[in-house]
């Protein structure tokens, strides 16, 4: 049975519902009397990270739409299709990193709050004092991470256009969407973020378990077992003969094997923690017990997270029952068609558009606030030879708030302008298919992930020096982006070059900070309490009771 999408004008109706809801939330955080009074003394700190305000529920929903980006509904539905639980591992990953962002939150969250911080690599300056550490880290960051928000970008346009049974170009659709969302980071900052992206992920949650409430009982007649039966019995005739023949085994052989769930689990993980948007999201926290709440909410929250695989089983199984899948990819959407459903249709596209707004709004927030603050704000002040943040050794809360709010408001707009130009290179991006563009998607974790020996190392390692930070990230991508062109992709039966990349940054770093430790920490002994501050536990959270 071949499939026709639905010619309704629902599904547009209830897509322009959500997004005249994000508008209003856009105005009452951009141009509201209240978001006004709120702009007058704005900080830094309070664009980008709300003044370190927020619930655990609302870190917790950010952090999830984030996580869970609209090519969830799609491009991992049509990964599982074809390859089977292969596609499953970020299930774990996700798992794990709210963990570790658990155990990671009682020396992150002080230190970003008695200091004032708001960025990854903030802390990474006051940590190494200094600022060429600061700035190769954010370089890193920002390079490797922008590939994601163009393919969300994509991601957009797409939800727009099935909605309206394909009389919207994509390119028309993504152009609106992403408008909208340009303006109310750039108007709102982080408190549009958190409101739309909280709205959002309800709509994202709440309207995925329904459309597979629907789909199991149209198809399948409430039976998930008979939902599994059919989708291995499809795989079994659609890829007979192959590694991924038995979809619910994970085959140690092809390209998606043991060696490339290991890759994708461990430096999967590991990319999200330096991922901006989730250190966003710990920095919006009020104190570490919403962090840890809401860790362990994101955490749990990897079980739903497998609902793609269960959807991908689906669209699956309808073969089975003898229906036609033009596109794996949009198989939620030809589902819904085929069992003439407009409103399942307008739900799935409206979840759709509602994940990828999470997670396109919360990236180029954190990646503007890189670019403003740790790029170009950074070599200002190396320019100017201004010290680290920390150099003088102050302590006390009116010098750090001092240093808050100087030159605030030219930080504020020089943010909300980056937020504009960033999202329109972007957009321009998103329309064309470079050769670069593939290239960088197939780097984009790879080579984010070698900036964690520096970050661990800084947070975990007393001896740890910025002249072993500099030479370990220099070293790890020199190694990565050597084999890449050189023309290797896999290593060692079928993991990722990120592994020998990373391997060499742990060593250089290792090495180097021993070479350089005696020098650099006799040279920096007005700095001793700061470094205190990094290994002491309590002493932080201590000072934040007294002062704050």
């Amino acid at each position: 049975m071949d499939v026709e999408l639905i010619k309704s004008p629902i599904p547009i109706i209830m897509m322009v519902i959500y997004i005249a809801i994000v508008i209003w939330m856009a105005w009452y955080q951009g141009f509201s009397k209240k978001a006004l009074e709120r702009k007058k003394n704005q900080t830094f700190e309070d664009y980008l990270t709300g003044g370190k305000s927020r619930n655990a529920i609302i870190v917790f929903l950010i952090t999830c739409v984030t996580f869970y980006s609209g090519t969830t509904f799609t491009g991992r539905v049509g990964f599982f299709y074809n390859f089977g639980v292969a596609g499953l591992n970020s299930v774990i990953t996700c798992a794990a990193t709210g963990l570790v962002m658990y155990f990671l939150s009682e020396k992150v969250w002080p230190i970003a709050k008695k200091y004032r911080l708001s960025t990854l690599p903030d802390i990474m300056e006051l940590r190494y004092q200094s600022r060429y550490v600061k700035m190769l880290v954010s370089l890193i960051i920002v390079c490797f991470n922008i590939i994601w928000l163009i393919t969300e970008i994509r991601t957009l346009g797409l939800a727009m256009n099935l909605a309206s049974g394909g009389t919207l170009p994509i390119v028309v659709g993504s152009a609106i969407a992403f408008t909208i969302i340009i303006i109310y980071v750039a108007t709102g900052g982080v408190n549009s973020v958190s409101m739309v992206d909280s709205f959002s992920a309800c709509v994202m949650l709440g309207g995925s378990l329904m459309v597979l409430t629907y789909i199991i009982s149209h198809f399948f007649g409430g039976s998930l077992g008979d939902m599994f039966h059919s989708a291995q019995e499809a795989a079994s005739t659609l890829y007979a003969g192959e590694t991924q023949a038995p979809i619910f085994t994970l085959a140690n052989s092809g390209n998606y094997n043991r060696p490339y769930w290991v890759s994708n689990i461990v430096l999967g993980t590991l990319v999200m923690l330096v991922y901006p948007s989730n250190f966003m999201s710990i920095c919006l926290a009020k104190n570490v017990r919403e962090v840890k709440k809401s860790s362990l909410a994101t955490a749990a929250s990897g079980i739903w997270l497998s609902i793609y695989g269960i959807f991908g089983a689906c669209v699956l199984g309808a073969v089975a029952k003898g229906y036609t899948i033009q596109n794996p990819e949009a198989g939620l959407l030809e589902l819904c068609s085929l069992g003439g459903n407009p409103i399942m249709l307008g739900l799935v596209c409206t979840f759709i558009l509602a994940a990828a707004l999470g997670t396109l709004d919360s990236t180029l927030i954190s990646l503007s606030g890189l670019v403003s603050n740790d790029l170009i704000t950074n070599v200002m002040h190396i320019r100017k030879g201004t010290p680290p943040v920390g150099a003088d050794g102050v302590q006390s809360a009116e010098a750090i708030q001092q240093r808050v709010q100087k030159d605030a408001k030219k930080e504020v707009f020089r943010t909300r302008i980056i937020v504009v130009i960033l999202g329109v290179i972007g957009f321009c991006f998103s329309l064309t298919d470079l050769p670069l563009l593939t290239l960088l998607t197939d780097m984009a974790t790879n080579g984010m992930v070698l900036v964690t020996p520096t970050i661990a190392a800084g947070l975990f390692w007393k001896k740890a020096t910025p002249h072993g930070a500099i030479a370990s990230m220099l070293v790890a991508e020199a190694v990565y982006l050597g084999m890449y062109f050189s023309g290797i992709r896999y290593v060692w039966g079928g993991f990722f070059l990120g592994f020998p990349a990373i391997f060499c940054g742990i060593i250089t770093i290792i090495v180097v900070s021993l070479a350089t430790e005696k020098k650099f920490y006799e040279k920096h002994s007005a700095q001793t309490d700061i470094f205190k501050d990094f290994f002491i536990r309590g002493r932080v959270s201590a000072w934040i009771r007294e002062n704050m």
